[in-house]
């Protein structure tokens, strides 16, 4: 997996980029198919300093999966940015593993159902 990591307004240090990469890593439980991440943190300057962590996850034959948290202390954006992605995986593997088992069980049903039109008629 491809991990960036980019700053805006802020410099990303050391410690910054090994919480990234620990918590980061953990993604490969849920979905194992992510190719790249795309991790931005963003330091707004206003009166409260607020951090945006947005988490860009490209997975293939799928869109992009987005995932933002804003919190004042930027190790708490980043975690929540990466409970709201892990979140979006598990759902986006369930898509997935549905749309694989369902697909041979509707054609299957609606053939037989063309087959026999006045089988529910009689069964009435």
């Amino acid at each position: 997996m491809n991990i960036q990591i980019e700053g805006r307004h802020v410099k990303i240090t050391e410690s910054i980029q090994a919480h990234v990469h620990g918590k980061i890593s953990t993604l490969d439980k849920y979905f194992n198919g992510v190719n790249k991440v795309h991790v931005i943190l963003d330091v707004e300057s206003t009166k409260e300093k607020s951090t945006l962590a947005e988490i860009v996850c490209t997975v293939p034959h799928g869109q992009p999966i987005v995932a933002r948290a804003n919190h004042a202390d930027m190790y708490l954006a980043i975690d929540g940015a990466v409970h709201i992605a892990r979140e979006h995986l598990k759902k986006f593997k369930e898509r997935s593993r549905d749309r694989k088992r369902n697909s041979g069980r509707l054609k299957g049903v609606s053939a037989e159902a063309a087959a026999e039109p006045g089988a529910d008629e009689e069964a009435e």
